[in-house]
């Protein structure tokens, strides 16, 4: 596989069923047992906002170093880059600019395989500011701003390095377009050269600074146990609505787009009850605005069937959709516990625009599955940045 879209935490009771929400519940004593200081299978790396990806390494047939975005994977018409003239060819503006300065510098790494990052900044995305008084050096890849104080280290590094990035996923195979994402808990590491910043992705408290104390340790243990309760109490419904519905219509699948607008309007969900009437709204104005899409009275009256189903199933079952909401509202309460304590192991300051911010975010790994671990706030303005460099 490649490197396909991550999912949230919550999301799991609706993508997975039951099986889903259990294995959420699974995450979370982990991260119970992690953060009062007790070996567990999880690792964490920190998700860096940058943008664009870029693809790059040992071309397998040829040898040549290589640097592209995941258009390098296509099938057909793969964007693979070995020097200017194919950045030229397969890209344009910005993003072409980047991807030349990825050919310049990014080879002094010495990357054998197939690595995929985020870029950070090139040379003309950095500037000096003032934070808390003190002088910091500044790069906005993508949503979130990075400050970083010019007196330290990585402050200096960045100051005369001529490119950042950050990688985190390795590839393997005998061709790009056969490549398979390689398994791993940790992120690829690089040193840094002077001319190519190479931020960490892998998260690490060294000093103890992410662990809870007792009464955080009881708030979270019991939102778990809240959480497990409901899940018990919808499991079978969680099931059943896996095959409830016909194509992007079916009921887990407008449930997870019911959620995830609500979340990006910054409406958030708390009010069980509320949700639950909400959302048979919701389900109707859906289904009402499909129909009218359609030309024929035989596929509109598909829809007035379907939404007649639909209403009456959500009546049948209001109950277990309160239980569900209930166990879908208590995860996100406790992965919030769980994102503000890693938050204060940064070192690196934080802005959309002027106001600050968490960071993006964190992919968490167990044995079975990894899920990121994304703020709120960053959802929903990740939404209206204007992506110039953006592409396929």
């Amino acid at each position: 596989m490649k490197n396909t879209h991550l999912e949230h935490l919550e999301d799991e009771i609706l993508n997975s069923g039951s099986a889903g929400g259990f294995n959420a519940i699974t995450f979370l004593r982990q991260f119970s047992d992690m953060l009062t200081g007790k070996k567990t299978d999880l690792s964490i790396t920190t998700k860096w906002d940058g943008a664009p990806a870029v693809v790059c390494g040992t071309e397998p047939v040829t040898g040549r170093f290589f640097v592209g975005t995941k258009s390098v994977f296509n099938k057909v018409n793969p964007k693979i880059c070995f020097d200017d003239t194919d950045v030229d060819r397969f890209y344009k503006g910005e993003l072409a600019n980047k991807l030349k300065d990825c050919l310049q510098y990014l080879p002094q790494l010495n990357i054998s395989g197939i690595v995929q990052g985020d870029l950070l900044y090139t040379q003309g995305d950095k500037i000096s500011g003032i934070v808390g008084g003190n002088r910091v050096i500044c790069f906005t890849p993508n949503t979130i701003t990075y400050a970083v104080d010019s007196a330290s280290r990585k402050g200096s590094a960045i100051r005369l390095s001529k490119m950042g990035i950050v990688f985190h996923t390795v590839y393997k195979g005998d061709t790009l377009q056969t490549a398979q994402v390689v398994p791993q808990k940790q992120a690829p590491k690089y040193p840094s050269t002077k001319d190519v910043f190479v931020a960490s992705a892998n998260f690490i408290d060294a000093t103890g600074a992410s662990l809870f104390d007792q009464g955080d340790v009881y708030t979270f243990n019991s939102t778990i146990n809240k959480a497990n309760g409901s899940l018990k109490q919808c499991s079978k419904f969680l099931d059943i609505i896996q095959n409830q519905g016909q194509s992007t219509f079916m009921m887990h699948l407008l449930l997870k787009k019911f959620f995830n607008q609500r979340i990006r309007a910054g409406r958030g969900i708390i009010n069980t009850s509320k949700v639950v009437s909400e959302f048979a709204v919701f389900y109707r104005e859906t289904l009402e605005a499909e129909k009218a899409k359609k030309k024929t009275a035989a596929a509109q009256k598909k829809y007035d069937r379907m939404q007649i189903d639909g209403l009456l199933f959500i009546a049948q079952y209001q109950r277990e959709l309160y239980h569900l909401i209930s166990a879908y509202i208590s995860i996100r309460t406790a992965k919030r516990m769980v994102i503000k304590q890693l938050n204060k192991v940064g070192s690196i300051k934080t802005f959309i625009g002027r106001i600050p911010t968490s960071p993006e975010g964190y992919v968490v790994h167990n044995d079975k599955s990894m899920m990121k671990f994304v703020d709120d706030e960053f959802r929903l303005a990740n939404i209206t940045v204007d992506k110039s460099w953006a592409t396929k």
